[in-house]
């Protein structure tokens, strides 16, 4: 477990550090920083792989609505979103830049719920 707590206002809610968050990398993944971007927390890792942004501007408007918080960990999208949402309306697998990032479907969680299927 990290050793910082921290509480970010965003416009859907408190969100706390690391309970709302991924962190699939490793403890104190707080050290990687995390970016605003369009009202979505950006949870980097050590790669800090930009391709990020433009994989979040092509997903899908009913998708990005319900974004809270994104990580990208290897090749697998770890999202915590405001809602539930069906995983077959949203899809499972990118192609960013001729490389496939998939979906992480365990990790799909709503914010104060676990896990949303």
């Amino acid at each position: 477990m990290s050793s910082v707590s921290i509480k970010i206002d965003h416009p859907k809610g408190n969100i706390r550090y690391p309970d709302n968050f991924p962190n699939k990398e490793e403890a104190d993944q707080y050290r990687y920083g995390f970016t605003l971007y369009k009202d979505v927390i950006v949870q980097w890792n050590r790669d800090r792989d930009e391709r990020l942004f433009k994989w979040y501007d092509s997903l899908p408007e009913k998708l990005r609505e319900h974004i809270i918080i994104v990580q990208k960990h290897e090749d697998k999208i770890y999202l915590v979103l405001d809602k539930e949402i069906k995983i077959k309306d949203i899809g499972t697998s990118w192609d960013v830049e001729g490389e496939i990032w998939q979906l992480a479907g365990d990790e799909l969680r709503v914010k104060g719920r676990g896990a949303a299927y």
